[in-house]
């Protein structure tokens, strides 16, 4: 249906007025139009704010997020703002991006381990000479570099399904030969390498333990999994459906079946060789920080994560190991096994990414390429 004569005149007076009113702004009040984003840290209000990259695990409700910000936020009578990635390797991808734009979006990462931080250097800040409060109650063994803060690690390990152990006649594994035993075929839960950060320290961990005989020991590991699930979530979600009795994962998930009723069925299985460690940090972005009094809030949020108040949250937040010595830990905890040894791999980005192309071509896995 068209407009009447008397529709079209009122409509044009109305656009009319519209036009008028937009010019007056423009002239006068020209910053209406334009709002450019503040740098981060800069708020309209007195109140300080601090933004924090983070991955979606840490925030979600029972991560240690929802019980982090809070308290720190009363603590600095000022407010964190959180920008909530998928996962670490998102948070790497967001500081690449930042630096093609050339705008920070973030003054604070929180969650790279040990091989994401040697990929985010060059964006993040090294510190000088600031060392946080209590730093040196945080076991040596975990300072990687200046500017990354440790603040929780992992032992990785296999968890076995005890009573899925016994209904298909297989023993607990001791090293990591015993999983290249024929009974052992299809029964093992692991993750691509090339997606999973469990799955990369997994394959790194076999070479360092096994050194050029290592692409050997995994052509005889392949038939024995059931799958390489893309991440350590969805690997673990196929082990509690009973899909396999062996998932790759950290030994603190015996201490977080235990807290819930199911520690007689789900056990850590501890190689002779030794375990892997994973640690996860936290560092300031380079160009984040218009201010000093926004880097001292910055300072203040790594010394109050690593402060013994948020450390003991640790074990029960996000089922890791706080990074400070001395610490009480809970009994479920004090239960876990003992390593043999501990090991790092090599985390040098050129030899990671070496070694995952080498293992790629040797293991014929292009059909899975993600």
């Amino acid at each position: 249906m068209r407009p009447s004569g008397v529709e079209r005149h009122w409509l044009f007076g109305l656009l009319l007025v519209f036009f008028l009113s937009w010019a007056a702004r423009s002239l006068f009040f020209p910053s209406l139009l334009h709002s450019d984003l503040p740098h981060p840290g800069v708020v309209a209000s007195s109140v300080p704010e601090l933004t924090v990259s983070t991955y979606r695990t840490f925030t979600s409700p029972s991560g240690l997020g929802p019980v982090l910000f809070p308290l720190f936020e009363k603590q600095c009578q000022c407010r964190v703002r959180v920008l909530s990635l998928d996962d670490g390797g998102a948070i790497v991808a967001r500081l690449e991006m930042d630096r093609r734009r050339g705008k920070v979006s973030t003054q604070v990462v929180l969650g790279l381990d040990q091989y994401l931080w040697e990929r985010a250097k060059p964006y993040l800040e090294n510190e000088g000479e600031w060392v946080p409060q209590g730093y040196a109650r945080i076991e040596s063994g975990l300072k990687l570099a200046p500017g990354f803060l440790p603040y929780d690690y992992g032992v990785l390990s296999l968890i076995v399904d005890q009573k899925a152990l016994e209904e298909k006649g297989l023993t607990i594994p001791r090293s990591l030969f015993d999983l290249l035993n024929v009974g052992w075929k299809r029964h093992l839960l692991l993750q691509d390498p090339r997606t999973s950060t469990p799955g990369l320290t997994f394959l790194l961990y076999t070479r360092a333990v096994l050194g050029e005989s290592n692409q050997a020991y995994w052509k005889k590991l392949q038939p024995q999994w059931l799958t390489l699930a893309p991440s350590w979530g969805s690997s673990y979600n196929l082990f509690l459906k009973g899909e396999a009795p062996a998932v790759w994962s950290y030994l603190t998930s015996q201490a977080y079946h235990e807290a819930h009723g199911q520690g007689s069925r789900y056990r850590a299985a501890l190689f002779q060789e030794g375990q892997p460690l994973q640690v996860e940090g936290a560092a300031l972005v380079r160009g984040a920080f218009a201010t000093e009094d926004q880097r001292k809030l910055a300072h203040s949020f790594l010394e109050f994560l690593v402060s013994p108040e948020i450390q003991k949250q640790i074990p029960h937040q996000t089922w890791m190991m706080p990074v400070l010595k001395g610490l009480e830990l809970p009994a479920d905890y004090l239960r876990l096994p003992k390593p043999s040894r501990m090991i790092w791999p090599e985390r040098n980005p050129e030899f990671v990414r070496q070694h995952l192309e080498t293992w790629r071509l040797g293991m014929a896995m292009e059909r899975l390429d993600p």
